[in-house]
C-alpha cells in the first residue's frame, strides 16, 4: 500500500460540475460537460492508500432493473401502478469502500440438551407401576473453529444514503470475483461510469466496530449447528480468533436507485454480482383492507362450533353432534374458498404490475 491515489469528486474550476469519473493518474483531468482540461488535483493534495483488490460488477443495469422489477412484482401488497414512479434513469453505479478481513475463530460452547428418559412411577393408589417418557436437559460442551472472511463498510461521510450505508455496512466476501487492483477495471471514462468513494476510517475503528461482532455470531452460529434438531437451553459461547491482517482495502460494487410514490421515497440496493438485495416499497392499503376482510371471516367460522355444544344442550345429543359435523365441513369449504379469493386478488395484482413494469424495457 505504497502507492496512492483518491478515488472521489472533483469539481471543474471551469463550468463547477462535479467530474466523478477520471485516471487517477493522469497528470490533466477532461470535464466531460465543457471539455475543459485541467491539472490533476489529486497527484499532489494527499495521499490516500490504493485499494489492494477490486470486485468487478458481475451485473449490468438490465440485471439491476430485472431484479427490481421482480422482487416488486413478487412482493403482495405493492400497488399496481408503482413502476409509473420509477425511473430506470436515476439507477447509480457505485464502488463503495470496504476493508477486507480474513482469519480464524475458535469457539469454546456450553448448554443443556433435551433428552427423553423412560421412568418407572407408580399410580395413584400405589398398586401398580408404569413407564412414563420425561424430558430431561443435560449439560452438554463443544468445540468449533473455522475460517472467516468478510467485508465491512470504511466509510463514515454523509455522501451515500443511510439505507446503503445499512445494506453494505457487513458483507461476505466473494474470494471468486475478487481480482488485484487495476484502476482499468473500474471503467473510468465509460458512459456508465460507476461513482468511487476514498475511505475515510481506519481499520481499527471500524474492525471494532463491526468485525468483532460478526465473529461471534459466525462462531455461535456454527456452534449451533452442531446441535441441529436438537432442544437445547442456555447455549453460551466464547469466541477467540486470529486476523491474518488489520483490514485490506477493497473496492466492491453497488447498485441503487431511489423513487418517489406518493410523495414517499422508497429504494432498491443490489450487489453488483447480483447475490443479495434490499429494498423498502408502497402498500396498497385497499388490498390490505380486502385479505384481512377474508381472514375475519374465516375466523368467524372458526368459531361457529361452539353452536355444537349450545345445540345439544337445548335439544339433544343428535343434533348436537349433527351441528358439528356441518361446522366441519362448512369449515373447510370456508378456508379453501378464502385461499382462493385471496389468492386469486393477489394473482391480479402481480399480474397489472407485471404489465406495468413493461414500460421500463
Amino acid at each position: 500500500m505504497a502507492d496512492s491515489l483518491e478515488l472521489q469528486q472533483v469539481v471543474c474550476p471551469s463550468c463547477r460540475q462535479v467530474i466523478s469519473s477520471f485516471s487517477p493518474f493522469a497528470a490533466e483531468v477532461e470535464c466531460p460537460y465543457c471539455h475543459n482540461r485541467a491539472f490533476n488535483p489529486l497527484i499532489t493534495a494527499k495521499k490516500v492508500p490504493v485499494p489492494e483488490r477490486i470486485i468487478i460488477f458481475k451485473t449490468e443495469e438490465s440485471d439491476f432493473e430485472e431484479a427490481l422489477v421482480n422482487s416488486l412484482v413478487r412482493q403482495n401488497y405493492v400497488p399496481t401502478d408503482i413502476f409509473q414512479s420509477i425511473n430506470p434513469g436515476n439507477v447509480i453505479k457505485a464502488y463503495l469502500p470496504m476493508y477486507l478481513y480474513e482469519g480464524r475463530y475458535q469457539s469454546s460452547w456450553s448448554c443443556k440438551v433435551a433428552i427423553e428418559q423412560n421412568e418407572l412411577r407408580a399410580s395413584s393408589s400405589g398398586d401398580s407401576v408404569r413407564n412414563k417418557t420425561v424430558k430431561r436437559f443435560v449439560p452438554h460442551t463443544g468445540t468449533s473453529q473455522g475460517n472467516f472472511a468478510f467485508l465491512c463498510l470504511a466509510y463514515e461521510g454523509k455522501d451515500i444514503p443511510e439505507e446503503l450505508r445499512t445494506f453494505s455496512k457487513q458483507f461476505p466476501y466473494n474470494v471468486m470475483a475478487s481480482k488485484d487492483y487495476d484502476p482499468a477495471l473500474l471503467g473510468i471514462g465509460q458512459e456508465d461510469s460507476p461513482l468511487t468513494l476514498a475511505l475515510d476510517c481506519e481499520t481499527d475503528i471500524t474492525w471494532n466496530r463491526y468485525g468483532d461482532g460478526m465473529v461471534n455470531q459466525l462462531a455461535a452460529k456454527n456452534a449451533q449447528k452442531q446441535l441441529a434438531g436438537e432442544e437445547i437451553q442456555n447455549f453460551r459461547a466464547s469466541n477467540s480468533y486470529e486476523l491474518y491482517h488489520n483490514g485490506r482495502y477493497v473496492l466492491a460494487p453497488f447498485w441503487f436507485v431511489y423513487y418517489t410514490y406518493n410523495n414517499r421515497k422508497f429504494y432498491f440496493i443490489m450487489d453488483g454480482l447480483g447475490e443479495q438485495t434490499s429494498m423498502s416499497y408502497p402498500v396498497n392499503q385497499e388490498e390490505v383492507d380486502y385479505v384481512n376482510r377474508k381472514e375475519r371471516t374465516r375466523k368467524i367460522y372458526q368459531w361457529l362450533w361452539l353452536l355444537a355444544p349450545i345445540v345439544w344442550y337445548l335439544t339433544n345429543f343428535t343434533a348436537g353432534a349433527i351441528v358439528l359435523v356441518l361446522w366441519f365441513i362448512i369449515k373447510i369449504f370456508v378456508n379453501k374458498m378464502t385461499d382462493k379469493l385471496i389468492e386469486e386478488r393477489l394473482d391480479a395484482s402481480r399480474v397489472a404490475r407485471r404489465e406495468g413494469a413493461s414500460r421500463l424495457k
